[in-house]
């Protein structure tokens, strides 16, 4: 069994920000347990820039920004392992991980603080009818391989839903040389928190249909194209408005969920209807010495809040680790 003081579970920049504070308010071991291939989480695949005006006064690329975290990570000897996957936890506080280069193997801690983000949901587009085909993916899916893995999801493509990161991808694809055939929309305002995105739609000429909906999807081994149509403010389909856009790949909006697995283990009190972890007055979960923050907390909400709670989740655990034995 490997012992540590401080074990932060997520390498994204909440756990990043946690792991900093905590080494710089404790001399202990701290470790960051990461899945993926790198440090840096959903924003290694925001390449576009806005991050970090409020807290490095620059403006950087969502790569850029965690690079900064990730700088100051080896500059205080943290130890993380990457592509590292936690299987479970309990209210003791032990974690069972696996990784390729050792197997599986135990971990017991003072003190662990669950920084594992959201996750893609497609709820709500699993009623969608007709085919199953190739080619319909969701949007975070979608920009990692264009960002990250640096392939296209399609040439000619349709997007449902108008979050942050579906107008994102749209222009992103865009500008990869994708045809964006249309943005669909069931509601009259658009879901982005970013109103601004909305903008970049008209830039690149980019179609958005609001108050449309997909009634059926065509395709055998890929999608060849969808039907949608117009729909009134008691969403009824209006008669005549059928349209059909061929296209070979579809992207789907969807909702971003915590990811809250980890904490259900251990017995750990989420939020019934979010789903997001509850902290009591000390900034813990209900069992002692686990901590938690960022999207598994907040949900979905802007970098610089989720690095915000890290810090200060961070000096929280660091003084229950200093109070505590293993």
């Amino acid at each position: 069994m490997q012992l540590y003081d401080i074990v932060v579970i997520g390498g994204g920049p909440a756990g990043l920000a946690a792991a900093i504070s905590a080494k710089e308010h404790y001399e202990g071991k701290v470790l960051i347990l990461e899945r993926e291939k790198q440090l840096g989480g959903i924003l290694n695949q925001c390449i576009h820039n806005g991050f970090g005006k409020n807290i490095f006064s620059e403006d950087l690329t969502g790569p850029e920004f965690v690079q900064k975290f990730i700088d100051k990570i080896k500059e205080l000897n943290i130890s993380y392992k990457l592509n590292t996957t936690v299987l479970n936890l309990s209210d003791t506080k032990e974690i069972n991980v696996v990784n390729s280069e050792v197997g599986t193997f135990k971990i017991c801690a003072k003190t662990i603080i669950i920084a594992t983000g959201c996750r893609e949901r497609p709820r709500g587009f699993s009623n969608l009818p007709g085919s199953r085909c190739a080619g319909i993916y969701t949007v975070g899916c979608a920009q990692k391989f264009v960002n990250i893995e640096g392939y296209m999801p399609g040439k000619e493509i349709v997007i449902l839903g108008t979050g942050d990161i579906a107008l994102t991808v749209a222009r992103r694809l865009t500008i990869e040389g994708a045809n964006v055939k249309a943005v669909i929309e069931s509601k009259n305002v658009i879901d982005a928190v970013d109103k601004k995105l909305c903008d970049s739609l008209k830039d690149f000429n980019i179609p958005l249909k609001m108050m449309h909906k997909v009634v059926d999807i065509q395709g055998k081994g890929r999608i060849e194209g969808i039907t949608l149509v117009k729909i009134d403010s008691n969403n009824e389909v209006i008669n005549g408005s059928e349209e059909r856009i061929s296209c070979d790949a579809l992207l789907l909006s969807v909702d971003l969920y915590p990811d809250n697995e980890l904490a259900k283990q251990a017995r750990i009190v989420v939020n019934s209807s979010t789903g997001r972890i509850k902290l009591n007055e000390n900034a813990q979960t209900n069992i002692g010495g686990i901590f938690a923050c960022g999207g598994v907390v907040q949900g979905y909400n802007f970098h610089e809040s989720v690095v915000k709670q890290g810090y200060a989740i961070g000096e929280s655990a660091s003084l229950y680790a200093n109070n505590s034995e293993i």
